[in-house]
């Protein structure tokens, strides 16, 4: 699996605005969770052209988020997901951008969560090692990105979603941490 890179200057917006499209966020969830796949496939699954779904692949390639995945066989195209650290640019600009694809990708992952809440058979092992952990502290910046560095420390070595050798009953799990200043509105 890829590491995440830092990435820095101009092409870090381009990079976000490559996400705004919803069609883009789809084909990452699904190589994300499902595995490498073909544009052809992945068109067919969503009902889009393979031209449309190539387009889109080759624009998430080309900020990394997407690449290459080695695949004996048929001479068409593997894609795989790439995990890639995005930096979202400071000022008023970056920070809107920044802050729309923020929501629309939390909105993403609360649906997640409600397809799960709503599941007619759940199984209690799964529901018993399921977890939310809302907590509240007073941190300084250092500490707070001290804390993610742990969380991302935790998580590397786990296997990736799409790990062609989980052993049996292992499913793809969504895991999100997020950690901010608490902003009080004035009353």
């Amino acid at each position: 699996m890829t590491t995440p890179e830092d990435h820095e200057g101009p092409d870090e917006m381009w990079a976000i605005r490559a996400l705004a499209h919803p069609l883009r966020l789809t084909l990452l969830e699904l190589l994300r969770f499902e595995g490498p796949s073909t544009a052809t496939a992945l068109g067919q699954r969503l009902g889009e052209s393979s031209g449309a779904t190539s387009y889109h692949l080759r624009q998430l390639a080309r900020y990394g988020f997407v690449e290459d995945a080695p695949h004996a066989g048929n001479r068409e195209r593997w894609w795989r997901y790439r995990v890639r650290k995005l930096n979202v640019p400071g000022g008023e600009a970056g920070g809107v951008v920044g802050r729309t694809l923020l929501a629309e990708l939390l909105a993403r992952e609360a649906r997640a969560v409600d397809r799960f809440l709503a599941a007619a058979s759940r199984q209690p092992e799964w529901d018993e090692a399921s977890f939310f952990l809302p907590r509240a502290y007073c941190l300084t910046a250092a500490e707070l990105d001290e804390v993610r560095r742990g969380v991302e420390r935790l998580l590397a070595p786990l296997r990736s979603a799409d790990d062609e050798h989980a052993p049996a009953g292992a499913r793809p799990i969504r895991i999100v941490a997020f950690g901010f200043p608490q902003e009080f509105e004035e009353i």
